[in-house]
C-alpha cells in the first residue's frame, strides 16, 4: 500500500517533480516490509518515449510506482532487475492492467540500462 504523494512542479527543470514529503510503501515482499522515498528527491516519473505517451500515461495510475522506481534506480537500491520488478508489483497494486504492466516493465528492463549499471 502507498502513502499519498506530494509533488512540486520544478520551475527550472521541465518535466521534473519534486517530492515534498517522505511517501512510504508498504509490501510483503520488500525488505523490512516497507520503502520511504524521501522529501525533496526529484523524479521525472515515468520516462515514456514520446510516441507512446498516448497510450502510457506518467502521471495516471502509474505515477506512484515511478517515483519509487526512479528512486531505487538513484540510490542503486539492490539490483536493476529487482528495481524493475517492484516497479511492476507497484503497477499492479495501483490497478494497471497486467498487459499494460508487462508493456511498462518490459520497457524498464530494455531502456533502464541508460540510467547507469551497478
Amino acid at each position: 500500500m502507498f502513502s499519498d504523494l506530494t509533488l512540486k512542479t520544478i520551475d527550472d527543470k521541465p518535466g521534473y517533480f519534486l517530492v515534498t514529503e517522505d511517501v512510504t510503501w508498504r509490501h510483503a515482499n520488500l525488505p523490512g516490509g516497507v520503502y520511504i522515498v524521501p522529501a525533496g528527491f526529484e523524479t521525472d516519473l515515468a520516462s515514456i518515449p514520446v510516441g507512446l505517451r498516448s497510450l502510457f500515461s506518467r502521471t495516471g495510475r502509474s505515477r506512484k510506482p515511478a517515483v519509487f522506481h526512479d528512486h531505487m534506480y538513484s540510490v542503486k537500491w539492490e539490483t536493476r532487475k529487482k528495481c524493475d520488478e517492484f516497479l511492476w508489483f507497484g503497477l499492479i497494486e495501483r490497478g494497471v492492467p497486467k498487459w499494460k504492466a508487462n508493456l511498462y516493465y518490459l520497457g524498464v528492463r530494455v531502456g533502464g540500462w541508460t540510467r547507469g549499471r551497478w
